[in-house]
């Protein structure tokens, strides 16, 4: 049951960090863009499968998705839009893998 419930913070952490500065990177940009929870799920997805096949491909898939989405804009510019979502990207992954080892540190606690 712990483990559902471990399993179940951990996707909401990967989610939420990635719509959390996504939508934070949206609010910022001019003009403004609505950064959806779609994208972030599929980029969180990316990120964590990507990261655990791939080492850094997490980053690259994720940045990867990131700059497919944009180009679907017409103020589309691609180098700007590469670095942000590596940006984007980085970050949250680097959250997400301090959060999990956290997580992972109070299973091994309670002795799951």
């Amino acid at each position: 049951m712990e483990l559902t419930l471990y399993g179940f913070i951990f996707i909401l952490i990967s989610l939420g960090s990635f719509w959390l500065v996504g939508s934070f990177y949206g609010l910022l940009r001019r003009p403004k863009i609505y950064f959806p929870i779609s994208l972030a799920a599929k980029m969180s997805v990316a990120a964590v499968f990507g990261t655990l096949l791939f080492m850094v491909g997490g980053i690259i898939l994720s940045t990867l998705i990131f700059n497919s989405e944009m180009q679907k804009r017409k103020d589309y510019k691609r180098w700007p839009t590469i670095f942000i979502g590596t940006a984007i990207s980085t970050s949250c992954l680097i959250f997400i893998y301090y959060s999990f080892q956290f997580l992972v540190w109070d299973a091994l606690k309670r002795g799951i």
